[in-house]
This record gives C-alpha cells, sequence and structure tokens, in this order.
C-alpha cells in the first residue's frame, strides 16, 4: 500500500513476545489500520490469543504515558533513579569506588599468592621447608586464590552492571528532559525513547474493551 507506521518492529505481544503485525489496506480509513500477534495470526488463538490494538489507540496511549513518565523524571528524579533500583549519583560514585578499591586489592593479593606459591616451592626443593609443610601452605593458598578468582568475577560483573544502569538511567533523564514538552510523536522520538511496546490481552470485565 505505500503506508507505514512509525511503531512497526516496536509492538509486542505481552504473553508469547513476538511482534505485532501492521495491517493496513489502501480501503482503509487511518482509524482501521491496527497492529495484530504475528503468533495468533499464524498459528491460532489457541497458541496466543489475539492481541489486537488499533494504531490510533496505540499511538494516543503511548503519548500519554510518554507524557506522564517525561513529567515524573522532571519532577521526582530521585524517585525515579530509586523505582529502576539506580542509586543517586553521589552515592553510586561511592559504592563504585569502594567496589573498585576492593576489586584492586583482591587482584594484589591473587598476584601475591602467585608469589607466595613459588617461593614456599623453591624453600621445599631448598630443604628449608618440609614436603607435608609444603602441601599445606599450597592447599591453603589454592583454596584462597579460587575463593579471590570468584570474588574478582563477581565484583567485575557488579561494576560493569552499575556502570551500565547508570549510563542507562542518565541517558534516559537525559533524553526525557529533552522532551519535555511532548505534543506528538515523530519516529525520532519513539527511537530515541522506546525499545518496545507490550500489547495485552483485551480485560472485557468492566463491560468495556480495555
Amino acid at each position: 500500500t505505500g503506508k507505514t507506521n512509525m511503531f512497526s518492529g516496536l509492538v509486542r505481544c505481552a504473553d508469547c513476545g513476538e511482534k505485532l503485525y501492521y495491517c493496513t489496506s489502501n480501503s482503509f480509513e487511518t482509524r482501521q489500520d491496527h497492529f495484530v500477534c504475528s503468533t495468533s495470526r499464524k498459528k491460532g488463538k489457541e497458541v496466543c490469543d489475539t492481541h489486537f490494538i488499533r494504531a490510533v489507540v496505540l499511538e494516543e496511549g503511548t503519548l500519554q504515558h510518554m507524557r506522564l513518565v517525561i513529567q515524573c523524571v522532571a519532577d521526582y528524579e530521585d524517585a525515579f533513579r530509586r523505582a529502576l533500583g539506580a542509586k543517586r549519583s553521589e552515592e553510586a560514585k561511592k559504592d563504585l569506588s569502594a567496589k573498585k578499591r576492593t576489586l584492586q586489592k583482591s587482584e594484589n593479593r591473587l598476584a601475591e599468592l602467585d608469589r607466595l606459591f613459588k617461593r614456599i616451592y623453591e624453600d621445599m626443593v631448598n630443604g628449608k621447608l618440609s614436603e607435608t609443610r609444603f602441601q599445606m601452605l599450597a592447599d591453603d593458598y589454592e583454596q584462597e586464590q579460587a575463593d579471590l578468582r570468584a570474588k574478582i568475577e563477581m565484583l567485575e560483573n557488579e561494576i560493569q552492571n552499575q556502570e551500565d544502569q547508570a549510563e542507562n538511567v542518565d541517558r534516559f533523564i537525559r533524553q526525557a528532559k529533552k522532551y519535555l514538552y511532548l505534543e506528538k510523536l515523530t519516529p525520532t522520538i519513539l527511537n530515541d525513547m522506546v525499545n518496545a511496546v507490550y500489547v495485552h490481552a483485551p480485560d472485557k470485565s468492566s463491560g468495556h474493551r480495555v
């Protein structure tokens, strides 16, 4: 049809996680364009219930939600960070610095244990240390090294995750403030702010399709 929609590729089924197809026709009015679950289309409702939403409803709902979130970020930045599990900037820096210091100490100790292991081996070869005593010390050093390697791996992962999380949250806050007075959605704004929009099966318990 030559018609496109800026939400194409962004809309996913909340149940199966698959993308929703963008459905349109030259005979459709704008209000008739819609998205529908690809799993439901391909494999039937028995596999995944029909997740259907009109494009105009999707756009209006996303715009309202983005306005709410952006205003929340602007008014309650610290609370927003906490809600995402991110610490305040100064607190995060202190925590990160402490972890990096602990990591450095652990790496230094690991290197020191290598030197100690070499020294007691030489002492045993030179007859300064009995084989039994050497084995006891060697076992202790090897266990400490194994514990340190596990600790170092854990700290490296924590540091990387914390740095990534802080950067992601900071980036999102910067973007949100850029669109503080959002009036209309565009493909650029969606790409900046939205990774995915999840559409749930309709709830009709109130007598209305929600």
